[in-house]
C-alpha cells in the first residue's frame, strides 16, 4: 500500500480534534461528563452516584477515566473527550492490525479508513458516550484472541482477555458477547476443535472476573447488601444481577424496564446512514459472505469470513430482538463490518471486471453526491455558514472527488478517495459549524457558562430543571428546587441566580422576588433533531423558552 494513502487519516484526525472542543450533549454525554466530575470530587470509584442519587445504568470505566482526565488537565470538552478519543485511535489501529492479519496489508488498510472515515465513528468521537471505549475494547480483544488462537502465547490470551473486560467496564456483558460469538463461530466453521476445546480458554472467564471485581464488589457492596433500593422506580434485589444479566439480556428477554416502540427492522434503516459512505459496499460484502458460507454448508476451510460475520450478524440480531433501542447500540460491531468491506473491496479492486468497477464508481458518485448535498444544505439552508475558510475547505473538497472519479491514476484513487474526502468533508462542516451553531440551543451549558463567568456558581439554582449541562460548565452539582418558596429560602448570598422554564419564570416574578436581570433563551432537545426544528420556517414551532434570571435575595 502506497504510504501517501496513509496520510488521509491526518485530515480525519484534524476533525476528530475540531469536536473535541465542542460542547457535551445533552442528555448522555452532559449526564456522564457530570457523573465522572461528581466522582472525582466525592472520591466514590466503585460506588456510582449521579447527583448524589445511587445510579446503576452504566459500569464506571468511562468515568474513570473521564475523572482520571480531569484530575491531570482540568474540566473541560477536551479532557472530557480526550480519554475516548485515544481509546478509539486504539480501536482503528486494532482494526487495522486484525483486517492486516486475515487478509493483508491492504485489507488492513481499507479496514482501518473505512472504519475511521464511517460516519458512526465521526459521531462517537464528538457525541462521547460509553460506545467510544466499548468498540475499541471489543475489536481490541477479538485481535489479541485471534493471535492467541495461532500462536498460543499467554501473553495474547491475557490481552484479549483484558480488553473484553475494558468492554464489560464499559457497557456490560455485550464486550464479551461479541468476541465469543466472533471466536467461537469461527471456530465452528473450521471444525478446528482442537482450539475450540483448548483448555486454555478457561483462564478467560478468569482474567475477565478478576479484572471486573473491584466493581462487582462495589455493586455488592451498593446494592447486594442493601436490597430494595429503587432505580427508576424498581426495586432492585441485586447489583450484580443486574450488571450481568438484567441490564443487557433483560431488554430481550423483556425483564428489563426499559422499553420502546421500535420495530426489528430499527437497526436496519439505523445502518445505512450511521456507515456511511460504505454502507452500499457492506451490503455487497454481507451478502457475498453469506452466500459463501451457505454454499460451504458452514464448513469453511482456512478461510475467515466466519470470524466476521459470526461476530457482526448475531450480536445485530440480538440487538434487533431487544425491547428498546437505540442507534449507537449496533456501533460495537463497526470495526468486524469496515473489516467484512476492506476484504470485497480489495477484491473488487484488484480482481473485479472493469463492468464491475464502473458499476461502483457510479453508485460512488450518488453516495458522494447525497453526503456532499447533506453538507451544503445544512450550512445553507439550516444554519446558514459565512465563513470563507470553510467553503473554501468545501471547494476543494468537491472538487478533489470530481478529479480523482475521473482522473485518478489508481483504482484506489477512483473507488475510495473520493467517498473518503466527501464524509470528511461533511464532518468538517458539522464539527466545525454545524454542532457549535446548533448548541446555542442547549440553554444549560450557555446559562452555566454565563453564570460562571460573572462568579455566580456558588448561588446558582434552579427551579423544575434538571439538565445536566448546568452541572458540568458550572464545575459543580446545582440544587433544584420545586417551589418558589423552597427556592428562595436556600439563597446564601445577596443574589442567586436560577434557571427555569417559562411556568417557572412566571412563578418567580408572580412571588414578588425583586428581578436584577432576566434572559430569555430558546431552548430544543439537540440529540433528538427533527425536520420541524432543522426548517427555519417551522424551527419556532420545536422551541420552548428557558430563563437565566438574577434575583436581589439581601431582604429575604
Amino acid at each position: 500500500m502506497k504510504t501517501k494513502y496513509y496520510l488521509l487519516f491526518i485530515p480525519i484526525g484534524i476533525v476528530y480534534f475540531i469536536g473535541m472542543f465542542n460542547d457535551v450533549m445533552e442528555v448522555d454525554a452532559s449526564q456522564y461528563a457530570a457523573m465522572s466530575r461528581e466522582m472525582l470530587e466525592s472520591g466514590s470509584y466503585l460506588q456510582l452516584y449521579d447527583r448524589g442519587l445511587n445510579y446503576l445504568d452504566k459500569p464506571p470505566l468511562l468515568f474513570w477515566v473521564s475523572a482520571f482526565s480531569f484530575k491531570l488537565f482540568g474540566i473541560s470538552n477536551f479532557t472530557y473527550k480526550l480519554p475516548s478519543v485515544l481509546f478509539s485511535l486504539l480501536g482503528i489501529f486494532a482494526t487495522y492490525q486484525l483486517g492486516k492479519r486475515l487478509y493483508g496489508e491492504k485489507t488492513g488498510f481499507y479496514s482501518a479508513l473505512i472504519l475511521a472515515s464511517c460516519q458512526a465513528w465521526f459521531m462517537m468521537n464528538q457525541d462521547i458516550r460509553t460506545d467510544t471505549i466499548l468498540a475499541a475494547c471489543t475489536i481490541f480483544g477479538i485481535w489479541q484472541l485471534f493471535i492467541f488462537m495461532d500462536q498460543q502465547k499467554f501473553v495474547h490470551l491475557t490481552l484479549g482477555s483484558i480488553g473484553a473486560a475494558g468492554a464489560m467496564l464499559t457497557k456490560g456483558p455485550i464486550g464479551l458477547m461479541v468476541p465469543a460469538l466472533s471466536i467461537g463461530f469461527f471456530l465452528l466453521v473450521e471444525r478446528d476443535w482442537k482450539n475450540l476445546f483448548n483448555w486454555k480458554w478457561l483462564l478467560v472467564p478468569v482474567i475477565v472476573t478478576f479484572c471486573i471485581s473491584p466493581f462487582l464488589y462495589g455493586l455488592y457492596q451498593q446494592y447486594d447488601l442493601q436490597p430494595g433500593k429503587l432505580i427508576q422506580g424498581e426495586p432492585i434485589q441485586s447489583g450484580v444481577k443486574f450488571y450481568l444479566w438484567t441490564q443487557s439480556f433483560g431488554r430481550i428477554t423483556g425483564e428489563s424496564v426499559w422499553k420502546d416502540d421500535t420495530t426489528q427492522l430499527f437497526f436496519t434503516h439505523t445502518f445505512l446512514w450511521a456507515f456511511l459512505p460504505w454502507c452500499v459496499l457492506f451490503v455487497v460484502a454481507l451478502w457475498r459472505d453469506t452466500v459463501e458460507l451457505v454454499k460451504s454448508r458452514l464448513h469453511l476451510v482456512n478461510g475467515y469470513t466466519a470470524l466476521t460475520w459470526g461476530g457482526f450478524v448475531f450480536p445485530f440480531i440480538a440487538f434487533s430482538l431487544s425491547h428498546y433501542k437505540l442507534p449507537h447500540y449496533i456501533f460495537v460491531i463497526f470495526p468486524l463490518a469496515a473489516i467484512m468491506s476492506a476484504n470485497f473491496l480489495g477484491c473488487l479492486m484488484e480482481n473485479g471486471t472493469m463492468l464491475w468497477q464502473t458499476r461502483w464508481k457510479w453508485i460512488q458518485l450518488f453516495v458522494l453526491s447525497l453526503v456532499y448535498a447533506l453538507g451544503v444544505l445544512l450550512c445553507t439552508w439550516v444554519f446558514p455558514m459565512t465563513n470563507p475558510i470553510s467553503w473554501t475547505v468545501v471547494l476543494i473538497g468537491i472538487g478533489a472527488s470530481i478529479y480523482f472519479v475521473w482522473k485518478g491514476t489508481s483504482t484506489f484513487e477512483k473507488l475510495v478517495l473520493p467517498s473518503a474526502i466527501a464524509i470528511i468533508i461533511l464532518n468538517f462542516l458539522l464539527n466545525s459549524h454545524f454542532y457549535p451553531t446548533l448548541f446555542h440551543f442547549t440553554t444549560s451549558n450557555q446559562a452555566a457558562k454565563m453564570v460562571k463567568a460573572q462568579g455566580g456558581e456558588q448561588n446558582f439554582k434552579t427551579l423544575n430543571q434538571v439538565l445536566y449541562g448546568l452541572d458540568v460548565y458550572s464545575q459543580r452539582t446545582i440544587p433544584n428546587y420545586s417551589t418558589v418558596d423552597e427556592l428562595l429560602k436556600n439563597s446564601n448570598d445577596k443574589t442567586m441566580w436560577v434557571y427555569t422554564n417559562e411556568p417557572g419564570y412566571q412563578e418567580i416574578l408572580a412571588s414578588g422576588a425583586k428581578v436584577m436581570e432576566d434572559k430569555k433563551m430558546e431552548h430544543f432537545h439537540i440529540s433528538t433533531l427533527s425536520m420541524i426544528f432543522l426548517n427555519p420556517k417551522t424551527r419556532s414551532k420545536e422551541i420552548e423558552y428557558k430563563y437565566l434570571i438574577k434575583i436581589d435575595t439581601s431582604n429575604l
